[in-house]
């Protein structure tokens, strides 16, 4: 262990496992760092929706995104009457399975929250519905 060329292949050895931990550190908290940015449930994404639409996907969205939870589904049944006026305000779509879901919701709401949740996930898939339905032809 004495001889010269041990000790230059050590301290080689050493330096080259240093850099490469400091590589892979670096590129590790990278990757991590644009994953806990992509799951942001504040990270903004754009819409082109009618504006009748977009107004009740500002409620609901703020609300769908947060982490589930009791104080998601207070939010949400806070929330609910807002989201059945500007349901019942959409006129570029048929809104009417989308009003009934939130209707769902507000009989939930007078429970117990554990119930709430659910009931939001169908007005959050009807609101899907709602936007992947195909546009109505204008009648001539």
């Amino acid at each position: 262990m004495d001889r010269p060329e041990c000790r230059n292949f050590y301290f080689f050895r050493n330096v080259m496992i240093n850099k490469l931990s400091r590589i892979l550190f670096t590129v590790s908290s990278a990757l991590w760092l644009t994953t806990a940015l992509a799951e942001n449930p504040g990270h903004k994404h754009h819409h082109e929706f009618p504006q009748d639409v977009d107004a009740f996907h500002a409620v609901l969205a703020p609300i769908w995104h947060a982490r589930p939870g009791k104080e998601r589904s207070r939010n949400a049944c806070n929330k609910a009457a807002e989201m059945e006026k500007l349901a019942k305000g959409i006129q570029s779509s048929d809104a009417t399975p989308l009003v009934a879901t939130i209707n769902a919701l507000q009989g939930k709401c007078k429970g117990k929250l554990i119930d709430v949740d659910a009931a939001f996930f169908d007005v959050h898939e009807a609101f899907h519905q709602l936007i992947d339905a195909p546009a109505p032809t204008a009648k001539r």
